[in-house]
């Protein structure tokens, strides 16, 4: 019998998820999202590289876009909102963002997030929101 509910129990150990992700306050249909995922503090910090990556295209000031495959675990997003297509966030004379951006979790104030403010947990299929600032 607990070979039986060992053989049963498997398949779902260590499973592969995924994390929908919803982005909303677009003032614009145009351009694209950068969106990045990270699983560590050092690579949220520019120290490695995302887990994944993807770009999105707005609809109706929202956009929605998912990742698979993902173990369960701790990660964050970073995205911004490219509205001129050039491919990079565009900042002012003195480098505050003047493109939309934004951060998974609760990042407080103004300023880049840290990970452990921006961070969420992938448990089973996840679902977030991201409110571009």
């Amino acid at each position: 019998m607990k070979t039986l509910f060992a053989l049963l129990l498997a398949p779902t150990l260590g499973m592969a998820q995924n994390l929908d992700v919803t982005v909303t306050g677009y003032p614009t249909d145009t351009g694209t999202t950068w969106v990045s995922l990270y699983d560590s503090q050092a690579a949220f910090n520019g120290k490695g590289q995302p887990v994944a990556a993807s770009r999105v295209k707005p609809h109706g000031g929202q956009s929605h876009l998912s990742f698979h495959d993902l173990p369960e675990g701790q990660y964050a997003i970073k995205l911004f909102h490219d509205a001129n297509d050039n491919g990079k966030l565009d900042t002012n004379l003195i480098g505050i963002p003047t493109e939309p951006y934004g951060f998974s979790g609760k990042p407080g104030g103004h300023g880049p997030a840290q990970f452990e403010d921006a961070a969420f947990a992938v448990e089973g299929d996840t679902q977030i929101t991201i409110k571009l600032r």
